[in-house]
């Protein structure tokens, strides 16, 4: 008795493993030949049962999978379709068509599953047009700070208020000039506060000699000093005041800038477009000229050959062993076509452009209009 309880155990375990073996899916490739014609027959018995409109045309084909179970193989497969040229109930069956190339004719995704045998089952299919996702608009944020181009013209006098505060701020023997500018944005207040990211150089101008900087004030490329700042910048035109600026600096280049040495053309200022500065490559200075007393063989470049390597000695003793060879790298294996596939052909829809509007009519002559005689000059 206990036996047969064993036993009866043992085989349901048997079965519910059987059959959980059974019930795995393995997934197949979307350009597989027997994924097209599971397509393909249920394209055509979906389009068997139209009664109007157009015949449905495969246009991509997103996943395909394969189960084995106690009744036979099912294959599943999930497909996007598009309406043809074809109109239901034709001659023609839909890879003999083309797509009705409209934009506002939506595409529909399929499901369909069949179970394979000798002459192919249908065992369920559904077509539903696909709803597009659309993300919800964000809104502006208003009063928000927003970027501007460092190029722009519209923060030429926050700029420059900047550069002033900086040097009147940083206790500096020389003025500083203007080298990169990192970003820039505006915020709307109760006015426009603008925040700026640049960075300056040592000029060779100092304080004690000038009193401001001068279009002969450059960058000193003999001792390259930089600080990197932040800047506040409020300004209000209408209230007629000076804007106000608050300008925080520190030692160093401002970070992730790539400095070169640059020769700034004749009229520049500090507050010209850096980018049109010429960018020069420095040099390394010549060597000097070597001693004569150097032999010629000093002067002979590295790796040069020698007599000695020119004529080598006959080696002695036993050759060396070979080297062993390198096996060949193996080969790197192509990648496989994976899901989903490529459209089984273009959508290219047609936007036509509005019509123009017609040209006003020419006003209408008048009809009693005729030209001066002798009676109106009398008159």
């Amino acid at each position: 008795m206990k036996g047969d309880r064993i036993f009866a155990l043992f085989a349901l375990t048997w079965l519910f493993y059987v059959g959980s073996h059974g019930q795995e899916e393995a997934r197949l490739q979307c350009e597989d030949q027997r994924v097209f014609n599971i397509v393909d027959f249920a394209l055509l018995e979906h389009n068997k049962g139209l009664t109007a409109g157009g015949q449905l045309a495969l246009y991509q084909v997103l996943a395909a999978t394969k189960a084995q179970n106690e009744t036979g193989e099912i294959m599943s497969v999930r497909f996007t379709v598009r309406e043809s040229d074809c109109p239901a109930g034709g001659d023609k069956v839909w890879h003999q068509c083309d797509y009705l190339q409209d934009h506002s004719r939506p595409s529909s995704i399929c499901h369909t599953k069949v179970l394979l045998k000798e002459t192919n089952e249908l065992l369920s299919h559904e077509c539903s047009v696909e709803t597009p996702i659309v993300p919800d608009p964000r809104p502006p944020c208003l009063g928000c700070p927003i970027d501007i181009d460092v190029q722009s013209e519209d923060i030429r006098e926050s700029l420059s208020y900047s550069l002033s505060k900086a040097n009147t701020a940083h206790n500096h023997t020389h003025f500083f000039i203007l080298n990169t500018i990192g970003s820039a944005t505006r915020q709307v207040i109760a006015g426009f506060r603008y925040r700026l990211q640049f960075d300056m150089q040592k000029s060779n101008c100092s304080k004690s000699e000038f009193k401001e900087m001068t279009e002969e004030c450059h960058a000193d490329e003999n001792e390259k000093t930089f600080i990197n700042c932040n800047s506040t910048v409020d300004v209000a035109p209408w209230r007629h005041e000076m804007p106000e600026t608050h300008v925080q600096c520190a030692p160093g280049p401002l970070p992730g800038a790539r400095f070169v040495v640059r020769r700034r053309p004749p009229g520049w200022s500090p507050l010209r477009n850096i980018h049109n500065f010429i960018v020069v490559t420095p040099t390394k200075p010549p060597k000097k000229d070597e001693s004569s007393e150097e032999s010629q063989e000093s002067k002979a470049p590295t790796g040069a050959p020698t007599a000695e390597d020119q004529n080598p000695a006959p080696p002695t003793g036993p050759p060396p062993p070979p080297k062993p060879s390198r096996p060949d790298p193996p080969a790197t294996p192509t990648a496989s076509t994976s899901c989903p596939s490529k459209p089984w052909k273009a959508f290219n829809p047609v936007i036509a452009s509005p019509p123009r509007p017609r040209p006003p009519p020419p006003p209408p002559k008048n009809k009693t209009e005729r030209g001066l005689v002798d009676a109106d000059l009398l008159a």
